[in-house]
């Protein structure tokens, strides 16, 4: 399967699974990197910090925070991922959508990242974005955000407790492996 159509096939069903779970009360954790984002004047970079951890309550390890704003232009990532490191053999592990193409994980750059230690995934598919989230790493990239609106995000590594691991817990759940960027 061409990445472009397992990155849709992965989009539809979490679609699905938000619709199915939209009475499902929405919880999020502050992160401890601090605020997700340092909002700057016009022409700067604005920074969004988010952490991978382990919700205290399922065990489940989740994005924080989920939903968050940015204004247009260049917006600089940190991903901090406490997860442990899996492999995820049918990753489509093209980094995408990110400046220059690349995303650097514990400060060495990467354009594809090897399989054997994709925990997550940072992916918005409105902008082509997919970066890779090895555990016990942190993950940075830049995204130049042009269009105002909100768009949702989400994971696409089979993180989850259902068949495959690509539904239940983490993946179906709201405030989990999924949430929404704003764009001012």
């Amino acid at each position: 399967m061409k990445d472009q159509d397992y990155f849709n096939a992965v989009a539809g069903v979490l679609a699905i699974a938000v619709v199915v779970s939209a009475g499902v009360l929405l919880v999020t954790f502050p992160s401890a990197a601090g605020p997700a984002t340092t909002t700057s004047t016009s022409g700067q970079t604005s920074y969004v910090n988010l952490t991978v951890s382990f919700n205290t309550t399922t065990g489940w390890p989740q994005y924080s925070p989920t939903s968050f704003d940015v204004p247009q232009g260049k917006v600089a990532f940190t991903i901090t991922d406490h997860d442990a490191v899996a492999e995820w053999t049918g990753c489509p592990c093209a980094v995408k959508g990110t400046v220059n193409g690349v995303e650097t994980i514990n400060g060495t750059p990467y354009s594809t990242v090897p399989i054997s230690n994709v925990a997550h995934t940072f992916s918005i598919p409105a902008f082509g974005l997919n970066v890779l989230s090895p555990g016990q790493s942190v993950v940075s990239f830049t995204v130049d955000v042009t269009n105002a609106g909100t768009f949702s995000w989400f994971c696409m590594s089979p993180c989850g407790t259902g068949p495959g691991g690509f539904t239940g817990g983490p993946m179906s759940t709201p405030g989990y492996m999924s949430g929404t960027m704003t764009v001012s």
